[in-house]
């Protein structure tokens, strides 16, 4: 079977001036395949062996790919980590799934450096052109690999069921937990996608989300499978609808896949004002699209084919719908659609009994898109299959899945998922802090905290959240209390804490508290 690495070279022989990724700076196939040869083969001379982790800490670029594609021809598991993310947390990754290299933007290099130990890399390989640093481990100029030599190297693996690589998402216990994913359950979905919406040459496919993000899967080895071109939207440009639009237009995107809230705030950009006549297909995924802004991008862009895709990180997509009419405003919600991907849905109860149509239960998915499992607290586990999504859903008459909620503290901010018990171990290591409750409103995050010192203030905390926390995780109301409620049995009230929240009566410190 197909391993990732292997999609480019078939597009490099047959269609080498084809454009493969258009960013900072364009490559075509044959120069993509050459960079990914580069980076194996210095990976190589560097002693990593078959299974050691490389991390990938670059913003969405040719190079992140090819260094990505290299690291799987090295026979190793790339490790894709978020520039946007606290060099703290950052170290926490790389200690636990032990980063033997790590390619960097110089930029980015600093904070690596500044939290050194045992989980620091024992190569690093600059992603472009930079003065010398000094470093307690051996950091590598990007001529290094720019000059390495790029002609095709042996594979080193063949089996389709080795680990390809890890995504690490949110965790309930405060420390992050990687998704280990193999080529066959990136393949399962990428083969499917590209199928289902007859992805081609043609095509240039919009990259919006980050690397580390599961919805980049499509981005990259979608379009790569069939000789797209990949065209960059950078982080700026993705929190502008005006600046979104711009590039669908100047880049001539004619699929894009993102979380809703991307095609939302193209409606404030001018999308309908405007159009979007390149687009023909859309997709998006990571949380619930509102009715009411769905109904106004199909009428926007009444050519284009929708498809709302569902799955969590550990099955990807293992759901999807497409709709085939324009929804009207007034619709309370749209289905997530049926199986995909040769993945099973069951739909059980607390139990484990299957529920009738209608019934809501916990949804559960077997198949190739199915996780191998977590890398966690240094050690690999099994994925349990089938598997428990924690999603609650119910299937209809006529077979389609509606989608319920969660039965846990897991949410999606912006289709980046939070594990609210993270957020809460982030604020109860502030040494000032007694207790903390976090809750999930419309895309945002607020924070009950119990303070201990009277010169603790809400920007101290989220000044220490911002040291441990990404941006999506950092709550953007912070309340200070002076306790909590209870229930008879001592335990802190959570439903009473919410609604004491939404009320406005939880007690209020002694002391002022500046925010």
């Amino acid at each position: 079977m197909m391993r990732l690495d292997r999609l480019v070279t078939p597009f490099a022989t047959r269609t080498p001036d084809h454009h493969a990724i258009e960013g900072d700076e364009t490559l075509t196939y044959a120069e993509l395949d050459a960079l990914a040869n580069r980076f194996a083969r210095v990976f190589l001379a560097h002693g990593v062996h078959p299974g050691d982790r490389i991390g990938i800490h670059l913003p969405r670029s040719g190079r992140g790919v090819a260094a990505a594609l290299g690291a799987l021809r090295a026979g190793a598991v790339f490790v894709p980590l978020d520039p946007l993310s606290p060099p703290a947390r950052i170290a926490l990754i790389a200690r636990d799934c032990g980063l033997r290299q790590a390619v960097i933007s110089p930029p980015l290099l600093a904070g690596w450096l500044a939290h050194a130990g045992q989980e620091l890399p024992e190569h690093f390989f600059l992603s472009a052109e930079a003065p010398a640093l000094p470093a307690p481990t051996q950091v590598h100029p990007w001529s290094e690999v720019r000059h390495a030599d790029g002609s095709p190297i042996a594979p080193t693996g063949d089996n389709s069921d080795e680990l390809a690589y890890i995504l690490y998402t949110s965790g309930s216990t405060g420390v992050p937990k990687g998704v280990m994913l193999s080529h066959r359950n990136a393949l399962a979905f990428v083969h499917w996608a590209a199928d289902r919406i007859a992805l081609s040459q043609a095509d240039r496919v919009a990259s919006v989300a980050p690397f580390h993000f599961d919805l980049s899967v499509f981005d990259l080895w979608g379009s790569l499978s069939r000789g797209s071109t990949i065209v960059i939207v950078d982080e700026p440009t993705v929190t502008s609808g005006r600046r979104m639009l711009d590039r669908i237009h100047s880049g001539r995107i004619s699929v894009w896949y993102s979380v809703p809230s991307a095609l939302a705030l193209m409606l404030s950009g001018g999308l309908i004002e405007r159009g979007a006549s390149s687009l023909r297909t859309i997709l998006f995924a990571g949380e619930v699209f509102p009715v009411k802004h769905l109904s106004r991008v199909m009428a926007a862009v009444p050519h284009a084919r929708f498809f709302n895709l569902f799955g969590p990180t550990e099955t990807n997509v293992c759901a999807a719908y497409e709709l085939l009419a324009p929804v009207q405003p007034d619709e309370s919600a749209i289905p997530i659609g049926r199986a995909t991907c040769g993945d099973v849905l069951s739909i059980l109860d607390p139990e484990r009994r299957p529920v009738g149509d209608g019934e809501t239960g916990e949804l559960f998915v077997d198949g190739p898109t199915l996780m191998l499992g977590y890398w966690h607290g240094g050690r690999r586990t099994v994925a349990p299959r089938p598997y428990p999504t924690g999603d609650l859903v119910s299937r209809r008459s006529d077979g389609e899945l509606m989608y319920h909620g969660r039965r846990d503290h897991l949410v999606k901010i912006h289709g980046f998922r939070v594990e609210l018990g993270e957020v809460q171990s982030a604020l109860l290591s502030h040494p000032a802090i007694q207790e903390a409750i976090v809750f999930a409103g419309d895309q945002t995050l607020t924070a009950v905290v119990v303070p201990s010192d009277v010169s603790l203030c809400v920007l101290d905390i989220k000044r220490w959240c911002a040291e441990r926390l990404p941006r999506y995780m950092i709550p953007s109301e912070v309340r200070l209390v002076s306790d909590l409620p209870r229930t008879s049995s001592g335990k802190v009230d959570h439903v009473g804490t919410r609604a004491g929240l939404l009320a406005g009566t939880l007690p209020r410190p002694l002391w002022p508290t500046p925010q």
